[in-house]
């Protein structure tokens, strides 16, 4: 590989932030809905049950979701070949299908009660609100992966600041459908048990605004141009057909799988611990500010995918650092500082359990989104030398760490969330050290990354 050319730093670093922002207000906008939810519930009756049930929904949506979550990463890879992006576009369309039947199945009332109690071990009401809400995301896969497909071949056209307009768009329905909920009292469609108005409100909240904006990214990338076929019929070493992309994307796939699939197991191990139920309900809380946060920082991803090779590794890995720490120094603001303890208190409409068991997960959560911007950007060089088995490996190994950390805290006495909180970091650090392993392997123009490494290191001391 030919050695990338030394050019200013500075320079490298304003196009970098030019090509970030955008799409990091993607993300944020997108991670703002659960913290809406979260404080909407938590002024409504019943919070603690409401945000447990809405929890559960969203972890299991959030696992159907799972393997077209890198649907945007894929296609903004492959955007670059005509046969590569059709191919991909069948492959979008036949997955999402395919995810939509299996978590309709999922909200039958006997399948969905046995699940839940192995699961999660919850029943009674908590059960039946969560099925509730899963049952108004049954299109929840669908619409995401169809809007990470179009997503990504806007990114790839250089159109970020769209994806960051169509990610506002969702967070103002979002806004509006929690705002008519809490006015009017929705109490959606009656199960077995009660449906409150809370778990109900934070279902037709989250589907109306990732529909929303499935079909504002739809609009821009035909308007902009971004879904015209490009002139490009083929390029050596992209998928051209359903075999050559399956074999592209099933580690990708199978990584969130994986991922996700740890999480729902982690709300399990952690519904067992010392505080219980109650527990669901705080990480709850605390994981929507942690992962709004830390979403901030995901982006670098497709930065990557987009400058590797022009830009020198040094450069790209300082960028993350960077992004990463100041986030993570925002969300330890959040659970050391009186003004950070004033806002928590107000989100969390004052609930004395939620605000104690919110404040240690946030102090060790505050080292996630570093981690998650180290994470992203190893991810971005192994995407773009198509070695996403890689990707995979780390993902196991990364979650197999989080749940026997996880299993560890709770067998210790650890409250349920503080538990998660700890268990989630160690993972994210074990994954993180393996995809650096594998970069470090076969590329060279990182060969600087040791340095960067212990830089991020002395922002997660501090």
């Amino acid at each position: 590989m030919s050695p990338i050319p030394k050019k200013n730093a500075g320079s490298d670093l304003r196009v970098l932030w030019r090509q970030f922002l955008p799409l990091s207000l993607s993300d944020v906008t997108m991670a703002l809905g659960d913290p809406l939810v979260t404080a909407t519930l938590t002024h409504m009756a019943q919070p603690q049950m409401s945000l447990a049930a809405v929890g559960v929904a969203k972890a299991v949506a959030v696992f159907f979701e799972s393997p077209i979550i890198m649907m945007l990463h894929a296609s903004n890879a492959l955007a670059r070949a005509r046969a590569s992006r059709q191919v991909l576009w069948r492959f979008m369309l036949l997955a999402a299908l395919s995810l939509t039947i299996a978590l309709l199945v999922l909200t039958i009332p006997f399948v969905f009660d046995r699940v839940s109690s192995m699961v999660f071990g919850i029943s009674g009401s908590i059960r039946d609100q969560a099925r509730l809400v899963l049952t108004l995301l049954v299109l929840w896969p669908a619409a995401i992966a169809w809007r990470r497909y179009f997503q990504g071949l806007l990114i790839h056209a250089g159109h970020s600041a769209a994806v960051g307009r169509c990610g506002a768009l969702r967070v103002a329905a979002i806004a509006a459908a929690l705002g008519l909920g809490f006015k009017i009292g929705l109490t959606g469609v009656a199960t077995a048990g009660v449906a409150t108005a809370g778990v109900a409100t934070a279902g037709v909240a989250m589907i109306s605004g990732v529909m929303v904006e499935a079909f504002a990214v739809t609009l821009a990338a035909w308007r902009l141009g971004a879904a015209r076929p490009p002139a490009l019929k083929s390029v050596p070493g992209l998928p051209k057909d359903m075999k050559e992309v399956w074999r592209f994307y099933w580690p990708l796939a199978n990584a969130m799988l994986v991922v996700w699939g740890g999480r729902i197991l982690l709300l399990g191990v952690i519904a067992r611990a010392i505080d219980g139920p109650a527990a669901i309900a705080v990480w709850t809380a605390s994981w929507g500010l942690i992962l709004v946060t830390a979403n901030s920082t995901r982006m670098v991803q497709q930065v990557v995918i987009r400058n590797r090779g022009k830009v020198r590794g040094g450069v790209l890995f300082g960028f993350a650092a960077v992004v990463g720490g100041a986030c993570s120094l925002g969300l330890l603001g959040v659970a050391t500082t009186p003004s950070g303890r004033d806002f928590l208190a107000a989100f969390l409409g004052g609930n004395p359990v939620l605000i104690a068991g919110a404040k240690p997960a946030l102090l060790i959560g505050a080292g996630v989104p570093l981690f998650v911007a180290l994470q992203n950007t190893l991810q971005g060089y192994l995407i773009g030398d198509t070695r996403t088995h890689r990707i995979h490996v780390a993902a196991l190994i990364g979650t197999a760490v989080m749940l026997a950390a996880a299993l560890l805290r709770v067998k210790a006495g650890l409250p349920g969330a503080e538990a998660a909180a700890g268990a989630m970091l160690a993972g994210l650090i074990a994954e993180t050290a393996c995809l650096a392993g594998g970069v470090l392997w076969r590329r060279r123009d990182v060969s600087d990354l040791p340095m960067i490494v212990d830089k991020s290191s002395a922002l997660a001391e501090q």
